[in-house]
């Protein structure tokens, strides 16, 4: 892949760790079929706003420890949408009047938009770069790259640094540091291959 071990580049470490998503998701299909055939049955209905939301809670808590494994994730549409799902399927489970159908499909587009998102982390879709970086020095991208990147706060920090959409990718840069070390990630959101010949300018 271009760009691996380019200018003291290097591939990051970090792993998705899925567990959680995976059981949570598990989990909110056992409590989206109880809706269903209550429903059907016209039994127990009143447990049915209950259920639906324990669905939409269990999936948030799997779209919430995906997200947090990529920092991209707070630029990605389908993460937008999920959280929209999640608040009209609470939402419309208790409005009176409103047929608790309604309720569960918002739950099942949840599950649909938190899957998409679970299945792209856990396949390490797109690159996750990271290079060593000194906390002095300020992030300064080449001039060909700013028609792409938009630069929020170029003083090293564990908040975004720079960001990037465009209609092939989604991206952001942001430092960690530890024990007395500083490193800058690049982590990008896209099937193309990024290049990073050049990407970045290190000046004192």
């Amino acid at each position: 892949m271009v760009g691996l071990f380019v200018e003291g580049w290097y591939p990051s470490e970090e792993k998705a760790l899925m567990n959680t998503p995976l059981f949570t998701m598990a989990a909110s299909l056992l409590t989206m079929a109880f809706p269903i055939l209550m429903l059907i049955s016209g039994k127990y209905t009143f447990l049915v706003p209950w259920m639906i939301s324990i669905s939409a809670i269990l999936l948030g808590i799997a779209l919430l420890s995906t997200f947090v494994q990529r920092r991209v994730l707070v630029m990605y549409r389908s993460v937008h949408l999920s959280v929209v799902f999640l608040v009209l399927s609470i939402l419309f489970s208790f409005i009176e009047g409103v047929s608790p159908w309604f309720a569960l499909l918002f739950c099942i587009g949840l599950f649909t938009t938190t899957f998409r998102v679970a299945n792209k982390t856990s396949a390490g879709y797109g690159v996750q770069f990271r290079r060593e970086w000194k906390p002095t020095t300020y992030l300064k991208l080449h001039p060909n790259r700013m028609s792409e990147w938009k630069i929020l706060n170029a003083k090293p920090t564990s908040g975004l640094m720079a960001v990037s959409r465009t209609n092939r990718q989604l991206a952001v840069m942001y430092c960690e540091f530890s024990e007395g070390e500083c490193w800058l990630h690049l982590d990008v959101f896209s099937s193309d291959i990024f290049d990073l010949d050049g990407f970045v300018i290190e000046e004192d």
